[in-house]
């Protein structure tokens, strides 16, 4: 792998040498080609799309020197998302760091079942271990009547969520609280007054973490993907503390991994959850799992 003796005066020779360059460092070549089409386009302020359309665009030298960074950034695994500070989400761009998970398309099917099933008129749901913030800006960004009140262990990943919150324009209408799960909300005084708790919580057994992309396991935070030896552990913890937040007749819906539904599906019917369900996402992996509280 070694970087041009010269600046290259063209977008396409410089997504040529991107290319060669990414794949040398063992990318496969469409993860090779979509990273550089990305990072070349944020480096020229220009959409990706265009820069592979317009091969003669000119390269600017300030242009290429971020590039050049970034390329080498990305081969050492670094993920496009933590190396532009972005990420989109349910047609949304959100601002992600290492302190925080990249969004994953799989939980839009989170995002999906909660819009469908609450009813559309003034409520209050909570987001528990919102990370970023994705899940809770969405809703309320889909929902203008609904207050959404967002907990985190991390206050630099509450930090973030903030930050989404105010660029999307629906900060003042979320809540955002630091502490394990459900239980700053209930301290504060919500038990019992949730039409709605979604969560994404950590999900990947120990063991399983080593054998992730190394986008993943070097440089996301362990602390957000895995909870424990079974992948189980924080659905045992924050479902006792989600169901005393709900109102009668209020929601719970879990994000879960593969293989995971029926056993966390039992873990809300033991607790009173009725209408146990599970949805599936794009691939038919079964991917949320949701129950309703007794009215």
């Amino acid at each position: 792998m070694t970087l041009p003796t010269q600046r290259p005066q063209s977008a396409g020779a410089a997504l040529a040498w991107a290319r060669t360059f990414l794949e040398g460092a063992g990318l496969d070549p469409d993860e090779a080609r979509a990273s550089a089409r990305v990072l070349l386009g944020a480096a020229l302020d220009l959409p990706g799309a265009r820069v592979v359309a317009e091969p003669d665009l000119p390269l600017p030298p300030a242009a290429w020197a971020r590039f050049v960074q970034w390329i080498l950034r990305r081969a050492r695994r670094e993920p496009v998302a933590y190396i532009l500070q972005q990420a989109e989400f349910y047609g949304r761009p959100f601002r992600v760091t290492p302190a925080t998970l990249i969004p994953r398309p799989e939980t839009e099917v989170l995002v999906e079942v909660v819009l469908r099933t609450v009813p559309a008129g003034p409520a209050v749901v909570a987001d528990l271990g919102t990370g970023t913030g994705i899940v809770a800006v969405t809703l309320a960004a889909e929902r203008p009547a609904w207050t959404v009140l967002a907990s985190d262990c991390s206050a630099a990943a509450l930090k973030v969520a903030r930050e989404n919150a105010a660029r999307h324009g629906v900060d003042g209408r979320m809540r955002f609280y630091v502490g394990d799960w459900a239980e700053p909300l209930l301290a504060a005084g919500w038990a019992g007054k949730l039409a709605a708790v979604a969560s994404n919580p950590p999900y990947v057994a120990a063991a399983d973490l080593p054998r992730l992309q190394a986008e993943i396991h070097r440089y996301e935070p362990h602390l957000a993907l895995t909870p424990g030896a079974t992948g189980l552990e924080a659905y045992r913890r924050l479902i006792p503390g989600a169901v005393r937040l709900l109102a009668p007749g209020g929601w719970i819906f879990l994000e879960v991994g593969a293989g995971q539904a029926p056993a966390v599906q039992h873990l809300l019917g033991a607790v009173g959850c009725r209408c146990v369900s599970c949805w599936p996402d794009l691939a038919g992996i079964p991917r949320v799992v949701g129950g309703q509280w007794p009215a």
